[in-house]
């Protein structure tokens, strides 16, 4: 099993390589086995990369998976728009048949725009069929991901007074209970690290949870060797709580856990991170657009092994990763020129640069997904994680051949995704999905969208009127 991809450019994100303007890559057995000019084998399938860039596959640190039925539902929200039309609406109107799809469709949404990994955040468990079709979707999808499984009762702890609830059988809000399904989907999907899908568990936020019942799903987490992956200081309500602070007087900050956003962490909560080995997710697209603050780049990469980039809502914006790669990168400049302008002084230096915005969504991703060891750089002995973008578009012809990784950041987009390979295996060629039935999965999820909107229209509309009561935001607007 020999691929070999042929005269390529090649922005490897590993230090010892650099960035390489004509190379050859000889896969085998799912590894990359040699990155040179020139590599003279007779039995492996050829790919030609002439006007070709070889990247890392990407990876996305934070996706809520499941809502790709409602893509751009959200487009003109804020946080209490999502929490009353998403998580509090939507949410509990939810199928097996809706969550399949969602994992489904949206992982193979990721791999088409050349994500490769997904740390998916399934906080949207509302039974066992439902957390069962999830991991399906994933695996039917053949991308490589960190499911993490929702602990938040869907039902019965939610962001307003109107808990509702269910009576018959065991208890859904009992840590015991949700504990049981963690246990038995981590036994049946995830019994082996050499697969592609691995365990994780995402706990209930401490927005609307006590501090004890999180604690104790992190223990849950650890006793059943999952990463952990948690929402952070992303709602502006200081006077309540501050989110890093509370878990590190529980003890709970270790490198197993990727926080997600952490716009609103203060000084204390930074230093607090220091050498934990905690990494941290920034969503910058949701994070500026539903008022949770500025993405933290500058204090993530001072304060942690270094910042990794989350899509997070497909229902509010889109998961093309090389376009929201170079937003961040323009944004942190932008904040890194501010205090030159405070003084009417022209910036002179470049604070941020594309081979830092090229690592937070490749080998920055995987640590924080915990597989860097395994990819996350074009490095020979690490799995075939691959993606060739094709520069020979009208919009891309005539790129700086000198640097591929700046070509790729400042000129690239998902539409220029041509090849993918996840663990050797080819899944997408010439510009479209090879792996798969495209159509029948586009109807998949047009049936589970169909069926979402119809419910929705029974309701009223996205965010039924008068709107559900928050009191975290009607009391500290």
């Amino acid at each position: 099993m020999r691929t070999l991809i042929r005269d390529v450019a090649a922005a490897t994100v590993d230090d010892d390589l650099g960035d390489l303007a004509r190379t050859d890559i000889l896969i085998e057995d799912g590894v990359i086995r040699e990155i040179r000019p020139d590599i003279a084998v007779s039995d492996a399938t050829v790919i030609e990369g002439r006007d070709m860039i070889a990247i890392p596959g990407m990876v996305d640190t934070h996706r809520h998976t499941w809502q790709t039925a409602l893509r751009g539902i959200l487009a003109d929200g804020n946080i209490p728009d999502y929490l009353r039309g998403i998580r509090l609406h939507m949410a509990p109107l939810y199928r097996a048949d809706d969550m399949y799809a969602g994992n489904y469709v949206g992982a193979l949404d990721a791999l088409n725009s050349g994500i490769t990994t997904i740390v998916d955040y399934c906080h949207n468990i509302l039974d066992p069929d439902g957390a069962h079709a999830a991991v399906t979707g994933l695996r039917d999808a053949g991308i490589r991901a960190l499911y993490a499984h929702g602990l938040t009762p869907i039902t019965t702890n939610t962001w307003s007074q109107s808990r509702g609830g269910s009576h018959a059988g065991a208890d859904p809000a009992a840590l015991a209970t949700r504990a049981l399904l963690a246990e038995r989907i981590r036994e049946e999907y995830f019994s082996s690290e050499d697969q592609l899908l691995r365990f994780g568990i995402a706990p209930q936020e401490l927005a609307i949870a006590p501090v004890a019942d999180v604690a104790a799903e992190f223990r849950l987490a650890r006793e059943l060797g999952a990463r952990i992956t948690f929402h952070a200081n992303q709602v502006m309500v200081r006077q309540l709580f501050q989110d890093v602070e509370v878990l590190h007087a529980h003890g709970l900050l270790a490198d197993d856990l990727l926080l997600v956003h952490c716009t609103f962490n203060t000084p204390h909560e930074w230093a607090l991170l220091d050498g934990s080995g905690v990494t941290v997710s920034v969503c910058a697209e949701t994070e500026m657009q539903m008022g949770m603050g500025y993405p933290a780049i500058a204090e993530v990469t001072a304060h942690t092994p270094g910042p990794s980039l989350g899509i997070d809502c497909v229902s509010g914006n889109g998961g093309d990763m090389i376009s929201h790669s170079r937003l961040v990168l323009q944004a942190s400049r932008y904040r890194a020129d501010e205090p030159e302008y405070a003084v009417m002084r022209a910036p002179q230096a470049m604070s941020w640069t594309t081979r830092d915005a090229l690592r937070w969504v490749t080998l920055n991703g995987a640590r924080a997904a915990g597989v860097d060891h395994l990819v996350g750089s074009l490095t020979p002995g690490k799995r075939a994680d691959i993606v060739l973008v094709n520069m020979s578009g009208i919009s891309q012809v005539g790129w700086n051949r000198a640097d591929p990784t700046g070509a790729v950041v400042s000129q690239a987009h998902a539409g220029c995704v041509d090849t993918v390979l996840v663990d050797g295996r080819i899944v997408k060629r010439g510009g479209l999905l090879t792996h798969v039935d495209v159509g029948a999965a586009a109807a998949t999820l047009e049936r589970s969208h169909e069926y979402l909107y119809d419910r929705m229209g029974g309701a009223g509309s996205f965010i039924p009127q008068p709107p559900i009561d928050i009191p975290l935001y009607r009391e500290r607007a």
